[in-house]
């Protein structure tokens, strides 16, 4: 009789399951070594506040733009007009006129466009909302890239806004009975908040990053004598925090930098701690103030003129400790300044250079005489702005 061969095969159910994991292990190490290098790059780039990073996000978001030769895309265009006010939104454009509000997305299509009757337009920005007010009017558009969010009509005639970083509204307006006030509005539209002055002038007023306090710089007569302070208010409380006089008769602008305030005046930065307490003083050293913006991701960046008129100037960064961060010298004519993120854009009248807060030149771009603004973005890219159409310059 024939012995019958038995082959043993095994339990398909105990040795499949270690032949899948063999399979997977091989599959996914390759995986997680590209996870794994990705990671380190990118952790490389935070570390090294390096602009290589944001060169790759720019290549990958506006891979499908239409560049020419100098790296511009020709995204945006409107009728010209003398009075226009621009500002950058999320990838959008604001053009403010005493006679339109236009927004145009990055297809070059409206997505806004109102007829108005203005006195003189202004437009503030926080990069993702944008407010166009009338100064000496009454109406404020809010926008976001997308189109209108609301509309808001002050108490009276405005003279600033200010938008903090989540969208809440600090107007100064004129109101009858009192020298002027300030109402806030919070990210919802809602009014969170009214102080009124009697006795003293404002000049501008700003709500702090985190939406629970009002600054307001206020102009009276300290012995006899013109002076500024910073009045500080919780916004569920009418009763003021601190209130600091300020150097100085004139103060030009006022915003959070940082985790402190930042009073721009005519003879320097007033830095203030996040209580209204001084904390620092930036000395323009009987420099004439030419520009200056408190745009940048916790510095200020400042031109500052050698004489009141002429192109001898000096361009400074100065952090929200009041250190100077670098200084370099300018001798051309400075049409536009701009800060966004750790980018400052400087645009003079034959080119445009891009330079990071200690101002080493990232991007320069040559030949820019159909350009009369810049607006810095966020990512290092910049918006040029022109008589009747706007360029994004991708470096």
């Amino acid at each position: 009789m024939d012995k019958k061969m038995e082959f043993t095969r095994g339990n398909p159910q105990e040795e499949a399951p270690k032949r899948i994991e063999k399979k997977s292990k091989r599959r996914i190490l390759p995986l997680l070594g590209v996870v794994l290098g990705v990671l380190l790059i990118v952790l490389a780039a935070v570390l090294w506040d390096s602009t290589a990073f944001d060169g790759l996000r720019r290549a990958v978001i506006y891979a499908s733009a239409e560049k020419d030769e100098t790296g511009c895309a020709k995204l945006y265009t409107y009728a010209a007009e003398k009075d226009g006010c621009y500002a950058s939104l999320g990838g959008s454009l604001v053009q403010a006129t005493a006679r339109r509000i236009l927004l145009l997305g990055e297809d070059g299509q409206a997505r806004y466009n109102a007829d108005v009757k203005f006195t003189r337009s202004a437009v503030v920005s926080n990069g993702q909302l944008a407010a166009v007010y009338d100064i000496g009017g009454t109406d404020i558009h809010l926008l976001n890239s997308k189109g209108l969010v609301r509309r808001l009509t002050a108490e009276g005639e405005i003279l600033s806004c200010t938008l903090n970083e989540k969208g809440a509204l600090a107007v100064t307006i004129n109101k009858s009975g009192y020298k002027a006030a300030v109402v806030v509005y919070n990210e919802k539209g809602e009014k969170a908040f009214a102080f009124h002055s009697s006795d003293r002038f404002l000049m501008t007023a700003a709500v702090s990053r985190d939406g629970k306090t009002m600054a307001a710089v206020t102009l009276g007569q300290n012995e006899g004598v013109f002076a500024s302070n910073l009045v500080l208010y919780a916004l569920n409380s009418t009763e003021p925090l601190t209130d600091s006089l300020l150097t100085g008769s004139a103060v030009y602008e006022l915003t959070a930098m940082g985790k402190r305030w930042c009073a721009v005046g005519e003879d320097g930065l007033h830095i203030l701690t996040a209580d209204g307490e001084k904390a620092a003083f930036y000395d323009f050293e009987g420099s004439y103030l030419r520009r200056c913006t408190l745009e940048g991701d916790g510095f200020a960046a400042a031109l500052l003129g050698r004489y009141k008129s002429g192109t001898q100037a000096r361009l400074v960064t100065v952090d929200d400790e009041g250190v100077l961060l670098a200084a370099a010298d300018v001798e051309k004519e400075v049409l536009s300044l701009s800060a966004a993120g750790k980018y400052v854009a400087v645009l003079y009248s034959d080119e445009l250079v891009i330079y990071d807060k200690n101002l080493e030149v990232c991007a320069r771009l040559e030949d820019m005489s159909a350009a009369k603004q810049v607006l810095m973005r966020a990512d290092g890219s910049a918006v040029l702005v022109g008589a009747d159409s706007a360029s994004l310059y991708l470096p």
